[in-house]
């Protein structure tokens, strides 16, 4: 007696060609979304960061002011306090302004260093951050 021979239930053509490109192509959507949100997160602690050291700096700058009223020794100050915290700040000349009761308002910036954004000339400009920030110190 001979036993049938049993087929098999796939065809020959397919070799988990199916699966495989299903896979393949769910990887490459989720590396393009990693890379996006790699990206995202570099530019935003960028600007959370840069907002801070912008206050430090003008707190920093605000009691200098409070002890010498020399404003070229109180933006020195303050170009030194950004870069104590991160040497990247620059601390912009426009904007730079101390107000009669010694409130330092100032515009610093940075540039976002990410993996693709920067580098590329036409999406370079939304990874440099400029933010205001203002402080006055407590013996103002």
């Amino acid at each position: 007696m001979r036993l049938a021979r049993l087929r098999p239930l796939r065809h020959a053509d397919d070799r988990g060609d199916i699966i495989l490109g299903w896979l393949t192509k769910l990887t490459v959507i989720l590396a393009i979304a990693g890379l996006g949100l790699f990206e995202a997160i570099s530019i935003g602690t960028t600007i959370a960061s840069v907002s801070d050291d912008g206050s430090y700096a003008a707190l920093e700058a605000s009691s200098t002011w409070d002890d010498t009223q020399n404003l070229q020794q109180t933006y020195d100050a303050a170009v030194a306090a950004a870069a104590e915290q991160n040497p990247q700040d620059k601390v912009l000349v426009k904007g730079f302004t101390v107000d009669p009761d010694g409130t330092v308002h100032l515009r610093i910036a940075r540039t976002a260093r990410t993996l693709l954004l920067y580098r590329w000339s036409k999406t370079e400009p939304w990874t440099h951050i400029v933010r205001d920030a203002q402080g006055k110190s407590v013996g103002s």
